[in-house]
């Protein structure tokens, strides 16, 4: 299972950097899009960390991290539901491709003592 979630997080680090370099090369930057490369990052590193059952950081830091992506992924996505049906669509099949990283860094704050077992868990 973590060979999967190695090539899971190597293909979502890939299509990620594809994906901006593709909006940057359309011209496409502002504060949004800084923002956005921030919180995706810490989905990243959450997902490989837990790919490859590594502690980066401290463990305390991993479950509001967690809870902050979410909720900026969730609030993002209110804008494309408005937008019409083709913009739900898109944005529905990029949060079913993104699904399994947030169960990795769900799993990696709260649910990985092999990983943080020197550290305490958080509750």
């Amino acid at each position: 299972m973590r060979k999967a979630w190695a090539a899971y997080a190597a293909l979502l680090t890939v299509a990620i950097v594809a994906g901006e370099y593709s909006n940057l090369s359309h011209g496409a930057f502002d504060v949004r899009t800084l923002a956005n490369w921030f919180l995706t990052g810490v989905l990243l590193v959450a997902t490989w960390g837990y790919a490859l059952r590594r502690r980066i950081g401290a463990h305390r830091y991993w479950a509001p991290a967690f809870w902050v992506v979410l909720a900026a992924t969730l609030i993002s996505t209110i804008p494309a539901a408005m937008a019409g049906t083709t913009a739900r669509l898109v944005t529905g099949v990029l949060l079913f491709l993104v699904a399994p990283a947030f169960y990795a860094a769900y799993r990696y704050a709260y649910r990985s003592p092999d990983i943080w077992h020197a550290e305490e868990q958080p509750t």
